[in-house]
């Protein structure tokens, strides 16, 4: 028999699915195993692990369920830090040909090869994803990845490689020995692949706060990366590599894909922006960059509607557009948030068009003054 459930996602949004006779499995109340809950799970069920610490390999696939700690029902955060999985030194989660309703939701994930190795399309939301080699190691597939700790792991937070696509919003992303998020530019042809990184605060990572690694050939594949906080990262806030390279030189590669940079703000990174041929950079704001905040943004690319302060160097060799750019202090107070009087509230663009194309179209809804306000966070906006 079916029926419809009203099924919670992350932020309080619902969806309304039909399954069959869905079910709660408890771990180790009714399995003694993850994985034998998740072998033993329908599609739709939920398999609820319990406080503990469990050192498995848990492979999920071929069935659309929830795997989750009692933070799915309570929503307290000691959920999450009480209930472990522990890959010793193993991948901890693999999911594979899984439907697009699959969510891991409230664990933390730790000491794997891979905290999840992910190939399809998921929701990955409220987890601590600590101590592994890459926090979370998409080969393909994507979804939504909200909400979650990525911290201390081994090589990359985030690693995005093959046809990917996925929205990483609302994490806090720091203390990686590498890169922030890692995106291997794999040679793909097929759909536009939309890529959002949105909302995350990036800060403390050994190498990139965000690196991009070209190969040989344009892929079909647009970047939109807002309303970050990408901080004290030991290289590059956004770096961009050519020829497979994934070793920081601040080369500053001519990569081809569209990638736009709206309503950051980046602040105490060594470089800030280097390289991209076909970027848009507006709505910004770099301070206290120890080299060079922008350099070889150039080709198709344009930078305009930014602030810049206090950096070794503002601009090099890059395009940018000299009657919108502000070079002031921008007022930022407690969490790079801006204070009353800051130049920035109200100096962004809400649309802007470059060589025919419209690149930034911004509803009023999305900002609270006459214009949008610089930077991550508008003034005014409720912490």
């Amino acid at each position: 028999m079916y029926f419809y459930r009203l099924t919670a996602v992350a932020l309080g949004l619902y969806t309304v699915s039909s399954v069959a006779e869905a079910a709660t499995i408890r771990v180790p109340a009714d399995q003694g195993t993850i994985q034998a809950a998740i072998d033993s799970a329908r599609n739709g069920d939920v398999v609820l692990v319990l406080p503990g610490v469990y050192t498995e390999n848990v492979r999920l696939e071929a069935k659309t369920i929830t795997l989750a700690s009692r933070f799915l029902n309570t929503r307290e955060s000691k959920d999450i830090e009480k209930t472990v999985i522990d890959g010793a030194g193993k991948t901890a989660v693999e999911v594979k040909k899984v439907g697009p309703e699959t969510r891991i939701v409230g664990l933390t994930i730790r000491n794997g090869d891979d905290g999840i190795l992910c190939s399809s399309k998921i929701q990955i939301l409220n987890n601590r994803i600590i101590n592994n080699t890459d926090g979370i190691d998409y080969e393909g597939g994507g979804g939504i990845c909200r909400s979650n700790l990525f911290q201390g792991n081994r090589d990359d937070g985030v690693d995005l490689d093959g046809s990917c696509e996925v929205t990483v919003q609302d994490n806090r992303i720091r203390n990686n020995r590498d890169d922030g998020i890692e995106i291997r530019l794999h040679p793909y042809q097929g759909p536009t692949l939309n890529i959002v990184i949105r909302n995350n605060r990036i800060s403390g990572n050994g190498e990139d706060g965000i690196q991009f690694i070209d190969y040989s050939t344009r892929s079909h594949r647009v970047f939109r990366i807002e309303r970050n906080v990408i901080e004290g990262s030991a290289m590059a806030a956004v770096g961009c590599m050519g020829n497979k390279n994934t070793k920081e030189n601040y080369e500053g590669a001519d990569i081809p894909e569209r990638i736009f940079i709206i309503n950051n703000t980046f602040a105490a990174n060594k470089y800030g922006i280097t390289g991209g041929n076909n970027m848009a950079v507006l709505n910004n704001i770099f301070v206290g960059t120890k080299k060079t905040a922008m350099k070889k943004v150039d080709g198709s690319s344009i930078s305009a509607f930014n602030l810049f302060w206090e950096n070794g160097a503002d601009l090099k060799d890059c395009n940018w557009q000299k009657e919108t750019t502000l070079f002031k202090d921008p007022g930022l107070g407690p969490e790079r948030r801006l204070t009353k009087g800051s130049p920035c509230i109200d100096r962004g663009a809400a649309q802007f068009e470059w060589k025919g194309q419209q690149l930034l179209a911004l509803p009023e809804r999305s900002y609270a003054g006459k214009a949008p306000d610089l930077g991550a966070f508008e003034f005014r906006t409720t912490p």
